[in-house]
């Protein structure tokens, strides 16, 4: 498949098989294996990036059913980094970015992305000490939401508050991502992993793609 656009099985085990294994019922696992993604038997190396996507679609319909699709979508990468974060090397991970805080930890964000898929471009700049832009090439979702709820979880657990990532500019591949967070001392303190925050849902639904 040389010069397809693939995604890495490391990814389709992070949501599936750790951050989703307890809520795909036995309907959406049938969907899954029809779309290629079988659960019972050992992961290939790679999918496609449009395997991705249907994985994702099957997700958002069964996961979370009656969510309006932004949310749902921003869902599923809040779920992704969780899961991505529960493996051994992610737990490592997880610990240098809780070191670096959460500018430093987005700006080696690239590195993360490239180990995801073969296709993502991304550009970081700082536009403040709890702000960056972050631009990406071939999202891997419909929805740029996906990816917001990506940023946003993995700057929470790397020690920012109030976090916000607002996704602009979508073309339907790529798309530009503001975040921005707080650092105040009152409310320092790592959320658990999993503990989904209304207000991060709230930020998605409020900004559709544009």
């Amino acid at each position: 498949m040389t010069g397809d656009k693939l995604v890495y099985s490391g990814t389709v085990e992070a949501l599936f098989v750790r951050a989703l294994e307890n809520r795909l019922t036995p309907a959406c696992r049938q969907r899954l294996r029809e779309a290629g993604l079988d659960l019972e038997q050992k992961l290939p190396p790679s999918y496609t990036l449009e395997q991705w996507k249907q994985f994702l679609r099957i997700a958002a319909d069964h996961v979370y059913a009656g969510m309006p699709a932004e949310a749902a979508y921003y869902s599923l990468g809040e779920r992704f980094i969780d899961g991505y974060f529960s493996s051994i090397f992610g737990r490592a991970l997880l610990g240098m970015a809780r070191l670096l805080g959460p500018r430093r930890a987005l700006t080696q964000a690239r590195l993360c992305f490239r180990t995801s898929a073969n296709c993502s471009e991304v550009r970081i700049v700082e536009r403040s000490p709890t702000e960056v832009e972050v631009w990406l090439t071939d999202i891997g979702a419909d929805l740029p939401t996906f990816v917001a709820g990506v940023l946003s979880r993995a700057t929470e657990l790397s020690g920012g508050q109030r976090v916000v990532a607002i996704p602009e500019g979508f073309d339907g591949q790529s798309a530009t991502y503001y975040v921005r967070w707080s650092e105040q001392a009152e409310e320092l303190g790592s959320p658990a992993l999993g503990a989904p925050s209304s207000a991060r849902k709230a930020a998605a639904e409020s900004h559709p793609p544009a």
